[in-house]
């Protein structure tokens, strides 16, 4: 067949100039060359933008940027790279070498094209080295959660729940006294610690190595269940609930969840007036700088885009289908969809018939790196059919 025709061959560069009889040492050596995308720099002055734009074109590739930048009348601009991977090293070095804030820049490039380096994180014995994805089993030790409220609120209840997640496969407990869902009343420190503590005491009584998260944002039920064990705080306010609570975590370093939410408890909200994903994505950098400047190694710092938390039912979706866009952050992502009304809304279907949608959703994303979830099984098993299939198909 002398046809022509074309197909997508941006899967795996190497082989597909293998097959067409490139050399096999350059091709070896320089796939990068093969390989492009998108990159998109936020905030350069003109003067900036107008530098690096030369320095694209100079190169090979182009920039866009704001109509108004020539001229300088923009005070920022935000710049669109087109290029290879090749041509991005290239532009990295030559960034380096220019003046204002371009050195920066080029750090930042850097920074994204290393995301497969995640550094690991350490609990205790166990470590995360984000090769495989992870699952969040969820403990609510409350009687009004949305879902399972009542159900584990008594020690031995949640000890019982525990172990079944753990035979399930879980690789970390997310153990929660106060509910976030709508319309939920906040909760006292003191009546919070009552109940998540004795659970956190049983555990770590029973098992020493399963790491564990203290799904709370305030300081000090974050502070005793760290003194009793947990090693991950998971703050649905994302560090703007208790100040004392930011202080805590940077001055210890302690491991962090960070959630994009723009309130707790959670309120559906329109982004109809700007891109969503940009939003959250900005905001969930900048809340990562700032820990960083703090102190805070990188590795301690996870990010979760808030699925549910102050989004519309559109929004929830226009997230799931941009969530890799957040992999740019260059941390660990975590993600919460188990449940979630948005899901129940589209199927039609009860709290527990969730399940199954969720598991689906968890196998099919790219770049999350922990699934927090109700049912483990089931996520568990979804995941490892998600990896197998990926390994068949590649």
């Amino acid at each position: 067949m002398n046809e022509i025709f074309v197909k997508n061959a941006d899967k795996n560069v190497l082989k597909e100039l293998n097959s067409i009889g490139f050399d096999s040492y350059t091709a070896a050596k320089y796939s990068d060359k093969y390989r492009g995308k998108a990159y998109k720099l936020f905030n350069l002055k003109p003067y900036e933008a107008n530098i690096l734009k030369q320095l694209c074109l100079s190169l090979g590739f182009d920039c866009a940027v704001s109509r108004d930048t020539i001229t300088c009348k923009c005070e920022y601009t935000d710049c669109l790279i087109f290029a290879n991977y090749y041509q991005i090293n290239n532009l990295i070095i030559k960034l380096k070498e220019q003046p204002f804030r371009l050195k920066y820049a080029a750090k930042c490039l850097q920074d994204v094209l290393n995301l497969e380096k995640l550094p690991e994180l350490k609990c205790g014995r166990y470590v995360f080295d984000w090769t495989r994805p992870y699952v969040m089993g969820i403990l609510n030790c409350t009687p009004d959660s949305f879902s399972d409220g009542e159900k584990y609120n008594t020690e031995e209840k949640a000890l019982i729940k525990i172990e079944e997640m753990l035979q399930d496969g879980a690789d970390i407990i997310d153990i929660g006294g106060e509910s976030t869902r709508p319309g939920a009343q906040p909760l006292l420190p003191e009546e919070e610690i009552n109940r998540v503590i004795p659970v956190i005491k049983a555990v770590r009584s029973k098992n020493i190595d399963i790491p564990l998260s203290i799904d709370t944002r305030n300081y000090l039920t974050a502070k005793a269940a760290i003194e009793e064990g947990a090693n991950i705080i998971n703050d649905v306010s994302g560090l703007d609930y208790d100040e004392n609570l930011l202080n805590f975590i940077t001055e210890n370093n302690i491991p962090v969840v960070i959630m994009h939410s723009d309130k707790v408890p959670a309120v559906s909200k329109d982004f109809s007036g700007g891109d969503i994903a940009e939003q959250i994505y900005l905001s969930l950098l900048q809340k990562i700088s700032m820990l960083k400047e703090r102190g805070m190694d990188s590795c301690n710092i996870i990010a979760d885009i808030g699925i549910g938390f102050g989004k519309s039912f559109d929004s929830n979706f226009e997230l799931l289908r941009r969530v890799c866009e957040f992999t740019s952050l260059n941390v660990p992502l975590l993600i919460g969809i188990s449940r979630k009304s948005f899901i129940r809304k589209e199927f039609n279907i009860d709290f527990e018939e969730a399940d199954i949608p969720t598991a689906l959703y968890s196998a099919i994303l790219t770049g999350i790196n922990i699934h927090r979830v109700h049912n483990v099984k089931l996520t568990k098993q979804y995941l490892i059919y998600a990896q197998k299939l990926k390994q068949i198909i590649k």
